[in-house]
């Protein structure tokens, strides 16, 4: 032990401001990681070589104003600590002292007690001075969690509740080291901007190193929500919690999870976690609490309309949402309003590309929806406050598969409606599949045109299993929503105006549903090729193609396109004067 008190560890304090001087990533070394390096598995990961291997570069490297590597303050002076830590060290150290001297040879390191400011020490009562510089470190900023799916740090306490914004990725609670990649992935993806604390073990390590290299800063926290509970708590010695997991109480036994919705919302991906998610989809469901609904938002050179539209999806209702904005390439200012509002609201996220249209953007935005619901709105519409509680209401009070509302058309020029849905107009009512796709030219309400508008619809978020809008074609709404119906099982419409579809001159959809007279052919022409493979019933089907010819007969004479024309000529003198026989 003599020897090992030559190993310098910063005080907390000093740690602490270390950190927050030098904006430093930090890397903190316990005795799960000793037993790693020597060989060991541990409760919460199994002994990897290349992980082992990987954290000894690590615990090699000097610490520097871009890296705090950090050890266990316990090398001297060790009475701070109350007797159970002081046996466990000591313990220790017989054990691995001659690792530490062998590749702990750096002139100082940080202290890893900067996430164990708590529970093993004697004199509690620096603890509070300990959590408020703590609390600095992300105080005003938005911050990225990353954790363990039972770990949930900071739910029921406050904890972060300086940060200006909260993200969490959630990891597998053992052996997070086998999707690492993936996770890395990740954060680099959401992590930017954004201060990242990890909460994954010996993981945690590397991801931290690997992070602190490509210019993120990256703290590693360990079990900081466990000591701030006990300090909450005035514990004096470690107490199980029962809604989450708690250090030093391996396994997760008898945790039984709470469902928190802010903590949900904060929730951006989920990886190697799916039964856990199934089990929490299931807990939901028998208790009756509302489920995540995705709102995707494709968004193009809208700043006149983006705030109208975002200020209408943060006034519902229904609470339980997240908004996945799809910047598809702005050249106006409508990317920084997009990382404004996500800066205000934890329930926003923005994913920025180059522009391909909004087929593209509503495919991205559909990837990363992480709800079990789906609803698109244009960027430049706006909706009532009681949009997505109405679609949820009439898709799960049914037991149906997409829920569809009816819009309001608004002319931006002129400031005025074209026409609305007035509350005399309302109705609800369950369709089958078959009944619903005999509306498809309704014009009754505007069926017509509701049927194929990709917004005002919340659709189960299976059925986009397999199905995608089509990039680069006109009319992809037209080419698309169908193929969702048919995989319903039933669809429920409810006659009501809560959703504003915006006209003007140029505009995200408005531009993409200018007449394109050989598309909406080639579309008709599929969904009855594919219903008849289904074995549904042509009849309605048929009598709006032969209006789809009609129409584009005489559009594409208007606008000169003989040989199109000529084409739908043959097609419905065929259909109207060369009958089959029968």
């Amino acid at each position: 032990m003599e020897r090992l008190s030559e190993i310098k560890v910063l005080p907390i304090l000093e740690s602490l401001t270390y950190i927050k001087q030098n904006h430093a990533s930090v890397v903190r070394f316990g005795d799960g990681e000793v037993d790693l390096m020597t060989g060991h598995s541990i409760p919460y990961q199994k002994y990897d070589d290349n992980l082992a291997k990987k954290l000894k570069q690590i615990l090699q490297t000097k610490s520097d104003e871009n890296l705090l590597v950090c050890l266990p303050d316990v090398f001297s002076n060790m009475e701070r600590y109350n007797q159970n830590a002081r046996v466990f060290w000591e313990g220790h150290f017989f054990k691995y002292s001659n690792f530490y001297l062998d590749n702990c040879n750096s002139p100082f390191y940080g202290s890893t007690f900067i996430s164990r400011p708590y529970i093993d020490l004697v004199d509690k009562s620096v603890s509070g001075t300990y959590f408020a510089s703590l609390k600095e470190l992300w105080k005003g900023k938005d911050i990225l969690i990353v954790e363990g799916a039972t770990s949930r740090s900071g739910v029921g306490n406050d904890l972060f509740a300086a940060a200006s914004s909260v993200k969490r990725i959630i990891c597998p609670s053992k052996n997070a080291f086998q999707y690492y990649d993936e996770i890395f992935q990740e954060i680099k993806k959401y992590g930017k901007d954004r201060l990242v604390l990890i909460m994954l073990g010996p993981t945690a390590k590397v991801l931290v190193s690997d992070l602190a290299c490509q210019g993120y800063q990256a703290i590693d926290l360990g079990h900081i929500d466990s000591e701030y509970e006990w300090y909450e708590m005035g514990a004096t010695h470690k107490v199980k919690l029962a809604n989450k997991h708690t250090a030093e109480f391996n396994y997760d036994e008898g945790v039984e999870l709470e469902l928190d919705q802010n903590y949900q919302r904060q929730i951006i991906t989920r990886i190697g976690v799916d039964n856990f998610n199934e089990i929490l989809v299931k807990k939901v469901e028998k208790m009756g609490i509302s489920e995540l609904i995705s709102v995707i938002v494709p968004v193009y050179n809208v700043e006149r309309y983006l705030k109208r539209c975002l200020d209408s999806l943060l006034k519902q209702s229904y609470e339980n949402f997240e908004i996945i904005l799809v910047n598809d390439g702005s050249t106006d200012s409508s990317s920084l309003i997009c990382e404004d509002y996500a800066r205000r609201d934890e329930r926003i996220r923005v994913l920025h590309q180059m522009n391909a249209g909004p087929s593209a953007a509503r495919n991205a935005g559909i990837t990363f929806a992480s709800g079990k619901y789906i609803t698109f709105i244009d960027s430049d519409d706006f909706v009532e406050e009681t949009y997505l509680e109405h679609l949820y209401q009439a898709l799960v009070n049914n037991g149906s598969d997409i829920s569809i509302c009816n819009f309001n058309s608004f002319n931006e020029e002129r400031q005025s409606f074209l026409f609305s849905i007035t509350k005399e107009k309302y109705f609800s009512k369950n369709y089958t599949v078959q009944e619903w796709m005999n509306l498809e030219s309704s014009p009754s309400n505007n069926l017509f045109l509701t049927f194929t508008f990709s917004p005002t619809k919340l659709f189960k978020a299976e059925l986009f299993e397999g199905v995608r809008f089509p990039i680069g074609r006109l009319r992809e709404d037209d080419a698309t929503i169908y193929r969702l119906y048919l995989k319903a099982k039933q669809v429920t419409f409810i006659n009501e105006g809560s959703y504003y579809y915006s006209q003007r001159k140029e505009g995200l959809s408005r531009t993409r549903m200018l007449d394109d007279i050989s598309s909406m052919i080639t579309n008709a022409e599929e969904r009855i090729a594919l219903l008849a493979a289904m074995g549904y019933d042509l009849t309605e089907q048929i009598k709006s193609y032969k209006e789809r010819l009609k129409k584009c007969c005489e559009d594409a004479l208007r606008n000169g396109q003989i040989e199109l024309y000529q084409q739908c000529c043959n097609k419905l003198d065929l259909i109207e004067n060369f009958p089959k026989e029968k």
